[in-house]
Protein backbone atom coordinates (compact mmCIF):
# COMPACT_ATOMS: atom_id res chain seq x y z
CA UNK A 1 0.00 0.00 0.00
CA UNK A 2 1.06 3.55 -0.67
CA UNK A 3 1.69 5.71 2.40
CA UNK A 4 3.04 8.89 0.75
CA UNK A 5 2.49 10.69 -2.56
CA UNK A 6 5.11 13.11 -3.84
CA UNK A 7 4.17 15.34 -6.76
CA UNK A 8 6.15 17.48 -9.11
CA UNK A 9 4.02 20.46 -10.08
CA UNK A 10 4.96 21.98 -13.44
CA UNK A 11 4.02 19.52 -16.17
CA UNK A 12 1.88 17.44 -13.80
CA UNK A 13 -0.52 19.87 -12.09
CA UNK A 14 0.00 22.31 -14.98
CA UNK A 15 0.51 21.82 -18.70
CA UNK A 16 4.05 23.09 -18.22
CA UNK A 17 3.37 26.49 -19.75
CA UNK A 18 4.39 29.62 -17.88
CA UNK A 19 3.38 33.19 -18.59
CA UNK A 20 6.06 35.83 -18.22
CA UNK A 21 5.90 39.59 -17.73
CA UNK A 22 8.16 42.12 -19.48
CA UNK A 23 10.80 41.76 -16.77
CA UNK A 24 11.13 38.05 -17.54
CA UNK A 25 9.41 36.80 -14.36
CA UNK A 26 6.73 34.16 -14.41
CA UNK A 27 3.42 35.60 -13.26
CA UNK A 28 0.88 32.88 -14.12
CA UNK A 29 0.29 29.18 -14.73
CA UNK A 30 -2.87 27.17 -15.33
CA UNK A 31 -3.85 24.39 -12.91
CA UNK A 32 -6.54 21.72 -13.16
CA UNK A 33 -9.07 22.07 -10.33
CA UNK A 34 -9.99 18.37 -10.32
CA UNK A 35 -6.39 17.62 -9.38
CA UNK A 36 -6.71 19.86 -6.31
CA UNK A 37 -9.79 17.91 -5.28
CA UNK A 38 -7.90 14.68 -5.86
CA UNK A 39 -5.13 15.86 -3.53
CA UNK A 40 -7.83 16.33 -0.89
CA UNK A 41 -9.04 12.80 -1.64
CA UNK A 42 -5.57 11.42 -0.94
CA UNK A 43 -5.38 13.35 2.30
CA UNK A 44 -8.92 12.39 3.32
CA UNK A 45 -8.03 8.70 3.07
CA UNK A 46 -4.93 9.28 5.19
CA UNK A 47 -2.24 9.55 2.51
CA UNK A 48 -0.13 12.71 2.81
CA UNK A 49 0.80 14.63 -0.34
CA UNK A 50 4.09 16.51 -0.64
CA UNK A 51 5.05 18.85 -3.47
CA UNK A 52 8.66 18.67 -4.65
CA UNK A 53 9.20 21.55 -7.04
CA UNK A 54 11.84 23.82 -8.46
CA UNK A 55 9.62 26.93 -8.35
CA UNK A 56 10.09 28.94 -5.14
CA UNK A 57 7.60 31.58 -6.19
CA UNK A 58 4.20 30.55 -7.50
CA UNK A 59 4.31 26.84 -6.55
CA UNK A 60 5.59 27.34 -3.01
CA UNK A 61 3.05 30.06 -2.25
CA UNK A 62 0.23 28.05 -3.77
CA UNK A 63 1.13 24.95 -1.74
CA UNK A 64 1.30 27.02 1.44
CA UNK A 65 -2.17 28.44 0.70
CA UNK A 66 -3.43 24.87 0.31
CA UNK A 67 -1.77 23.70 3.57
CA UNK A 68 0.46 21.26 1.71
CA UNK A 69 4.01 20.29 2.57
CA UNK A 70 6.24 21.74 -0.13
CA UNK A 71 9.95 21.34 -0.74
CA UNK A 72 11.67 23.62 -3.23
CA UNK A 73 14.75 21.99 -4.66
CA UNK A 74 15.93 25.13 -6.47
CA UNK A 75 16.45 28.15 -4.26
CA UNK A 76 18.97 30.97 -4.49
CA UNK A 77 20.22 29.69 -7.84
CA UNK A 78 21.14 26.26 -6.46
CA UNK A 79 19.40 23.23 -7.95
CA UNK A 80 19.56 20.01 -5.92
CA UNK A 81 18.59 16.54 -7.07
CA UNK A 82 15.09 15.62 -5.91
CA UNK A 83 16.29 12.18 -4.85
CA UNK A 84 18.22 13.83 -2.01
CA UNK A 85 14.92 14.47 -0.20
CA UNK A 86 13.52 10.94 -0.27
CA UNK A 87 15.25 9.59 2.83
CA UNK A 88 14.15 12.47 5.06
CA UNK A 89 10.60 12.35 3.66
CA UNK A 90 10.38 8.62 4.34
CA UNK A 91 11.60 9.23 7.87
CA UNK A 92 9.19 12.12 8.42
CA UNK A 93 6.18 10.15 7.10
CA UNK A 94 7.18 6.76 8.58
CA UNK A 95 7.38 4.90 5.28
CA UNK A 96 9.89 3.23 2.99
CA UNK A 97 10.60 3.98 -0.69
CA UNK A 98 8.50 0.88 -1.47
CA UNK A 99 5.48 2.73 -0.02
CA UNK A 100 6.05 6.00 -1.90
CA UNK A 101 4.40 7.14 -5.11
CA UNK A 102 6.18 9.83 -7.14
CA UNK A 103 4.59 11.61 -10.11
CA UNK A 104 6.87 13.68 -12.36
CA UNK A 105 7.42 14.52 -15.99
CA UNK A 106 10.93 15.81 -16.64
CA UNK A 107 14.62 14.98 -16.43
CA UNK A 108 14.81 16.48 -12.94
CA UNK A 109 12.45 13.73 -11.73
CA UNK A 110 14.34 10.66 -12.95
CA UNK A 111 16.63 10.35 -9.90
CA UNK A 112 13.79 10.03 -7.42
CA UNK A 113 11.67 7.97 -9.82
CA UNK A 114 14.37 5.30 -9.84
CA UNK A 115 14.30 5.13 -6.02
CA UNK A 116 10.58 4.63 -5.33
CA UNK A 117 8.41 1.61 -6.06
CA UNK A 118 5.55 3.55 -7.67
CA UNK A 119 6.63 6.16 -10.22
CA UNK A 120 4.36 7.79 -12.74
CA UNK A 121 4.67 10.27 -15.59
CA UNK A 122 2.23 11.84 -18.05
CA UNK A 123 1.90 10.95 -21.74
CA UNK A 124 3.72 14.09 -22.89
CA UNK A 125 6.84 13.38 -20.82
CA UNK A 126 10.11 12.95 -22.74
CA UNK A 127 10.93 9.40 -23.83
CA UNK A 128 13.90 9.25 -21.44
CA UNK A 129 11.56 9.89 -18.49
CA UNK A 130 9.13 7.21 -19.65
CA UNK A 131 11.98 4.69 -19.59
CA UNK A 132 12.35 5.19 -15.83
CA UNK A 133 8.75 4.96 -14.62
CA UNK A 134 6.52 2.12 -13.58
CA UNK A 135 3.43 3.67 -15.24
CA UNK A 136 2.46 6.28 -17.79
CA UNK A 137 -0.79 8.01 -16.85
CA UNK A 138 -3.10 8.37 -19.88
CA UNK A 139 -3.20 12.15 -19.65
CA UNK A 140 -1.29 15.22 -20.66
CA UNK A 141 0.16 17.38 -17.91
CA UNK A 142 -2.42 19.75 -16.42
CA UNK A 143 -5.32 17.71 -17.77
CA UNK A 144 -6.65 15.76 -14.75
CA UNK A 145 -3.37 13.84 -14.49
CA UNK A 146 -3.38 13.53 -10.69
CA UNK A 147 -7.04 12.48 -10.74
CA UNK A 148 -6.28 9.75 -13.29
CA UNK A 149 -3.29 8.53 -11.27
CA UNK A 150 -5.52 8.32 -8.18
CA UNK A 151 -8.02 6.20 -10.10
CA UNK A 152 -5.27 3.85 -11.31
CA UNK A 153 -3.99 3.42 -7.76
CA UNK A 154 -7.51 2.88 -6.46
CA UNK A 155 -8.38 0.35 -9.18
CA UNK A 156 -5.17 -1.57 -8.49
CA UNK A 157 -5.84 -1.48 -4.73
CA UNK A 158 -2.62 0.40 -3.98
CA UNK A 159 -4.72 2.87 -1.97
CA UNK A 160 -7.95 2.29 -0.07
CA UNK A 161 -11.26 2.74 -1.84
CA UNK A 162 -13.44 4.87 0.45
CA UNK A 163 -17.15 5.51 -0.10
CA UNK A 164 -18.13 9.00 -1.20
CA UNK A 165 -20.39 9.58 1.81
CA UNK A 166 -17.53 8.83 4.21
CA UNK A 167 -15.03 10.89 2.22
CA UNK A 168 -16.93 14.15 1.70
CA UNK A 169 -16.98 15.44 5.30
CA UNK A 170 -13.18 15.04 5.42
CA UNK A 171 -12.79 16.80 2.07
CA UNK A 172 -15.01 19.69 3.19
CA UNK A 173 -12.95 19.99 6.37
CA UNK A 174 -9.70 20.16 4.35
CA UNK A 175 -11.31 22.65 1.97
CA UNK A 176 -12.14 25.05 4.85
CA UNK A 177 -8.43 25.32 5.71
CA UNK A 178 -7.34 26.41 2.23
CA UNK A 179 -6.88 29.88 0.80
CA UNK A 180 -7.95 30.23 -2.84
Amino acid sequence: MIKLVILDIDGIMTDGRKYYDSSGLCFAKTFCDKDWTTIKRFRAIGIPVVFLTGDPNINEKLANNRNLHVIVNRKDGVHTDKSEYLESLCEQYSCSPDEVCYFGDDLFDIGIMKMVKYSFCVEDSPKIVKQHVSRIVPSLGGNNAVMKMFEILEDERKIPRVDYTELMPKIYDLDKKEVF
